[in-house]
């Protein structure tokens, strides 16, 4: 019988856990279970979901899921420290928790500061409460966050983005119900020509510039008190960390272009990051923009099967990438 984390979750789930005296919010994601308690988070990647263990990384078992919580740590601790605080062992005896160190432990849990749901950049541009002045804070503050994870890596960035164009296009499938298979396939050729039609760009200059890179969007980017917080951005695949400053910067660009629908706002954001000592080529935009927009428009649809609220964000990303497209790259 293999073995089982439930005793563990559901004792969390009761508040019996470390120094609380409260029941959390439990929530499940796709390969992690999150315990929200007043003050703090507790985050606890699972053994047993065979999507992610099949197609992004195999963390079932402990050694390996162990080995990825604690790069998850390192990633985010290091983006943003006042939220990631520690991993703690912990181990189920005589039905309670106890703490111990990491090395003895049956499983390990990431420790995080409780912040502010409310002010998810996603959620504060649906709600358009982001002013281009915001948009530069958060393009300056981005490039300086950025910076301390993205470390130099060898490649060919031309070959990489082969792949990662090869990857939208299956993306793209699992939403084909609301992107139709013509509608995608324009996108990722016009990306693949691009490619190709600047392939010396791409295996020259842009692969001299390599760096590992993250998962970063205005779904885990919080901003409160004028200060940008990077949250859960560590790659779930180990091949989208290596990248480009480019990819992360236009992700979080065009998701601040598509839902305030203001190219005011992306030029402001872009600003900031030109005057964080980041560097840009504008002739890229639109490749870039078309590649962000094509992998936050499935994600949105998904998320809008279970959560009719990410309906309108989906909707205008999508109403975004068509009239962009048609208009700049057609």
């Amino acid at each position: 019988m293999s073995y089982s984390q439930k005793p563990l979750i559901d004792l969390i789930k009761s508040g019996n856990f470390h120094n609380e005296t409260t029941v959390p919010k439990h929530i499940e994601t796709v390969i992690s279970n999150v315990f929200v308690f007043d003050k703090m988070v507790y985050k606890l990647y699972k053994n047993n979901n065979p999507f992610f263990n099949e197609k992004f990384r195999n963390i079932s078992k402990k050694e390996d899921r162990f080995t990825f919580t604690k790069r998850d740590f390192e990633w985010n601790n290091t983006l943003s420290p006042s939220v990631y605080l520690k991993v703690i062992g912990v181990i189920v005896k005589n039905e309670e928790i106890k703490i111990c160190a990491p090395d003895n432990a049956e499983e390990i849990v990431i420790v995080m500061n409780r912040i502010d749901t409310n002010e998810v950049l996603y959620e504060k541009l649906l709600k358009g409460e982001v002013s281009e002045g915001v948009a530069y804070l958060i393009g300056k503050q981005f490039g300086e966050s950025v910076r301390k994870i993205q470390k130099p890596i060898k490649g060919n960035y031309y070959d990489d983005f082969l792949v990662r164009i090869t990857d939208l296009r299956e993306w793209f499938k699992s939403t084909s119900e609301e992107i139709s298979l013509e509608e995608s396939t324009s996108y990722c050729d016009f990306l693949a020509s691009f490619l190709e039609k600047n392939r010396s760009l791409f295996e020259n200059e842009l692969t001299a510039g390599m760096t590992y890179d993250g998962d970063i969007h205005s779904h885990n980017a919080i901003f409160s008190n004028e200060h940008l917080y990077l949250i859960d951005t560590f790659p779930p695949k180990e091949e989208w960390m290596r990248g480009h400053p480019h990819i992360s910067l236009y992700r979080m660009g065009s998701d601040l272009y598509a839902l305030s629908g203001k190219k005011e706002m992306f030029d402001a954001y872009m600003n900031g990051y030109v005057d964080s000592g980041g560097s840009l080529n504008r002739e890229l935009d639109n490749f870039y923009i078309i590649y962000a927009s094509g992998i936050m428009l499935p994600y949105q649809y998904m998320l809008a099967k279970n959560d009719p609220h990410h309906k309108k964000g989906a909707d205008l990303f999508h109403k975004f990438i068509r009239e962009h497209f048609k208009t700049h790259c057609q």
